[in-house]
């Protein structure tokens, strides 16, 4: 038992003693490499305040221990680069050496994702890296031609090219790609050419081919005639002038692979029936948005997808009444812009799983299903553009993960619902033109809302003060209705309003500026924001503070009651570029400052009191005289009213200040009347008296009234 203790020991000294000399004598990834890396990364030009910076500093010695490298466990050499977004935020692109990787010899995987990289130097020298199986390049704006080289590499698994300016003929990349390929992604590029599908044929391992939106490309699938090797997973080819040649139809291919969890055939004007066959082929995401295809959505089958769009097309008849039975497990359905009409079946409220629902642009009727907005998961729900009634949602509804809400020119009624306050993740509401009545006086501050869309409607009572609270605010529609009251002066508080903080929304938005109804989405929906509060009866003078929110664009308080001055505070608003306060009854002048708001290409003050002289400026001087008419007492270009020069005082006229002395006196009723009274008595009297002092002015005033008398009796018996 000793001798076998004594064994146990030295085995367990002598391991020790190798972990402690491997653990001494490792010192990290080998000097070339951690050199080749250094450069690697200095070549990104990065400022102090980049996050590219920031990885910078943190490096160590041990290039292993960088973020984003992975090194062998049994040599420390670098077999794995993955850089996500480090160099997102550079202002100057990143043009990238190539040759720099070609040191790393045991390199297996190099992702650069999203690292704004302009172009690439010597491209072709990864193409000496032997063991290289994953080049993803995706999310960048490289502009170059595809090395012949970089499809061909034996060991190559993995080529990612998505999401860049790559250009060139496809075809003859495609055409000598490595036969041990699985991923091919060359989504959202330049690349032209005709692409023949029987070129991939004998590529069996494919999993994964991405041709997607490359606008000069034609793909045609069904000449000449192949049959496949391999069985696809992932097949994305939107936007690809598919088939052109061949009719315009549907893959058959398609038909005898059984693997597929991802197809998109968008935008590609395919034509024929609703192919019911791919419900059941395709296992996860179909999308057949924007094509030509026509027929009824089938009732019989049953299918395990998650998502499924079909958007855009030409669709008619009922949605599927057993629509939780065939589609159980749909996190996400899009049938909008399309013609199906009739009710939504009350088994689409039954759908556990839905998210996201888009129905609108169809002729759909009837009433919202409860089901739908009880105790639902939905973060997304669009039935905007139909012809659905009664009230927009349950009284009791219940949607906490709600994000966007979109019910828009439909026929709802009732009052705005209340039960929105529980959804606190909002960050669009939008009922416009519907036929909505009440208050929206218990809702709750919503800190995440940016659009809060309820124009066109008959919606009463005053601004809810909550908006004051709601610091997202991107653009607020409370157009033709019904509200009174004030303008809350707390407006001032939006965060994106008043600072350059960044929207929320990512939701195209229909909004009036200018008196032109614009789509904004995308960039043009992050900076633009607005205002509109015109055709109700709002009261009260335009706050001050309203002058604070120096990032809105479009300002639109027309069709009101509001009184008081301009305010001098709006010469702050630097970035606006409509502003319309016609058919009020301000009062005053412009103020001069408003003329030098040099983005200003929107301007209407037609139809209030004011008055004095319309600032010149070259600004100005681009409005028509339809912006300031129906102010009698405005005067100067480009009206016709001339100016007599004494219209520059605060109330927009020179006032003599005799003249304003004396109007202030009569002004006082005593006085107005007392001398009323007095003038009566003077002219009465001043009459009487000398009748009544003179017998010879009184005989003479009798005899005359005699004389008048007679006269007009001969004249009456003469007729």
């Amino acid at each position: 038992m000793n001798i076998f203790s004594t064994y146990n020991g030295m085995l367990l000294l002598f391991i020790v003693m190798i972990t402690c000399c491997n653990i001494g004598f490792n010192h990290g990834c080998m000097d070339e490499e951690r050199t080749a890396l250094q450069e690697i990364t200095e070549s990104m030009g990065y400022g102090r305040d980049s996050y590219a910076y920031s990885y910078r500093s943190r490096f160590f010695d041990d290039c292993c221990r960088w973020e984003g490298v992975h090194c062998s466990p049994t040599n420390s050499q670098v077999i794995e680069i993955y850089f996500y977004f480090i160099n997102k935020d550079s202002e100057e692109q990143w043009f990238l050496d190539m040759s720099l990787f070609s040191k790393l010899k045991q390199l297996q995987a190099l992702h650069l994702v999203g690292n704004n990289i302009g172009g690439l130097d010597n491209p072709e020298a990864i193409c000496e890296l032997a063991n290289l199986q994953r080049l993803v390049l995706s999310t960048n704006s490289i502009e170059e031609e595809v090395p012949p080289c970089w499809g061909n590499m034996p060991s190559v698994r993995t080529l990612d090219l998505s999401k860049n300016e790559f250009r060139g003929n496809l075809t003859s990349i495609l055409a000598n790609i490595s036969k041990n390929i699985e991923v091919i992604d060359f989504s959202h590029n330049l690349f032209e050419g005709f692409v023949p599908f029987s070129i991939l044929a004998n590529l069996s391992n494919l999993k994964h081919l991405g041709l997607s939106y490359n606008y000069h490309l034609e793909v045609e699938t069904e000449d000449p005639i192949w049959h496949p090797s391999f069985q696809v997973q992932h097949l994305l080819l939107a936007d690809c002038n598919l088939n052109h040649q061949s009719g315009q139809g549907i893959p058959r291919f398609l038909s005898t692979q059984y693997n597929l969890q991802t197809l998109d055939l968008s935008s590609n004007s395919l034509v024929g029936n609703f192919p019911t066959w791919l419900l059941q082929n395709v296992s996860s995401v179909l999308s057949l948005r924007s094509n030509c295809f026509v027929g009824q959505f089938p009732e019989h089958f049953q299918s395990t997808l998650s998502t499924l769009d079909i958007s855009d097309n030409r669709f008619d008849g009922h949605l599927p009444l057993h629509f939780d039975l065939i589609l159980p497990q749909l996190f996400e359905f899009n049938a909008s812009s399309n013609q199906f009409s009739g009710n939504i079946p009350l088994s689409v409220g039954d759908s556990k799983h839905l998210e996201r629902v888009d129905l609108s642009n169809n002729r759909l009727s009837g009433p919202v299903p409860v089901g739908l907005t009880q105790n639902s998961p939905l973060w997304y729900l669009n039935l905007s553009n139909n012809s659905l009634e009664g009230e927009p949602l349950a009284v009791n509804c219940n949607m906490p993960k709600l994000h966007w809400l979109l019910l828009h020119n439909n026929h709802f009624v009732g009052e705005f619902p209340a039960c929105l306050s529980n959804s606190l993740s909002l960050r669009l509401i939008d009922v416009r033109h519907n036929d909505l009545l009440g208050t929206i006086s218990s809702l709750s501050v919503l800190m995440q809302l940016g659009a809060f869309l309820v124009g066109g409607n008959q919606i009463s009572g005053h601004l809810p003060k909550e908006l004051c609270e709601m610091q997202m605010l991107q653009f607020l529609d409370f157009s033709n209705n019904r509200f009174s009251g004030n303008i809350p002066p707390c407006l001032h508080k939006s965060l994106v309003w008043k600072n350059k903080t960044q929207a929320n929304l990512w939701v195209p938005i229909d909004f009036t500026t200018k008196g032109i109804s614009r789509l904004y989405q995308g960039i043009p929906l992050t900076l633009m924001t607005g205002i509109d509060l015109s055709v109700n009866t709002l009261v009260g003078a335009i706050p001050q503070a309203i002058g604070e929110l120096s990032e809105l664009h479009s300002l639109n308080l027309s069709n009101n009651h509001l009184t008081g001055h301009i305010p001098t505070s709006f010469k702050e608003l630097n970035n606006l570029e409509s502003l319309d306060l016609s058919h009020n009854n301000l009062t005053g002048h412009i103020p001069p400052e408003i003329s030098q708001m040099s983005t200003l290409s929107k301007f209407s003050v037609a139809f209030n009191n004011l008055r004095g002289s319309i600032p010149s400026s070259t600004q100005f001087s681009t409005f028509s005289e339809s912006d300031f008419e129906g102010n009698p007492e405005l005067c100067g270009e480009p009206l016709q009213r001339k100016c007599s020069g004494n219209e520059d005082d605060d109330d927009g006229r020179k006032e003599n200040p005799s003249e304003k002395a004396v109007e202030g006196v009569f002004d006082k009723p005593l006085i107005f009347y007392s001398f009323v009274f007095i003038s009566y008595s003077l002219g009465f009297w001043g009459f009487i008296a000398p009748l009544y002092i003179s017998t010879k002015w009184r005989r003479k005033y009798f005899a005359t009234i005699d004389r008048w008398i007679e006269h007009l009796f001969y004249i009456s018996f003469s007729n």
